[in-house]
């Protein structure tokens, strides 16, 4: 046979491509995940989550993000209600500031959100050319697999 035909394979441009993709790579990590998995030259950034100390050890730098609460469908704070590009324009800036110097010099960008909010926040990414144009989604657990 020529061709497998069970295959799982995404096209998405969000999705990072290995070694030779020049994106800065972003993973996506559940809270209840998140210790141990700490990378010197990563940025962390919580998405609408509060870090414990545990949580924050480890990282190049730790960051929090919370959306705004008005317009939210369910409480304000989760990714899954992000609109109007909220979180992409977040994202970009970050990358200004790593490359002015404000903040560390991250290869990898690991957000770290809720398991709930983990659709809602692959809808949002995906929907943002210019974040995928920066940034490749790299699968980091069995939990969180890129399902782009």
């Amino acid at each position: 046979m020529l061709f497998q035909r069970a295959a799982s394979v995404s096209t998405s441009p969000l999705l990072w491509k290995g070694p030779e993709d020049r994106r800065i790579r972003l993973q996506l990590v559940s809270v209840e995940d998140v210790e141990g998995q700490a990378q010197s030259g990563s940025l962390a950034v919580f998405l609408g989550v509060q870090p414990s100390t545990a949580q924050q050890a480890g990282w190049g730098a730790v960051r929090t993000w919370s959306l705004p609460t008005h317009g939210a469908d369910h409480g304000g704070s989760c990714a899954c209600c992000q609109g109007g590009g909220q979180l992409g324009r977040f994202l970009i800036s970050l990358i200004q500031e790593r490359a002015r110097g404000k903040c560390v010099f991250f290869q990898t960008l690991c957000l770290i959100c809720l398991p709930q909010d983990r659709a809602g926040l692959m809808q949002a990414l995906q929907s943002d050319p210019l974040v995928f144009s920066l940034y490749g989604l790299e699968a980091v657990s069995s939990r969180f697999s890129c399902l782009c």
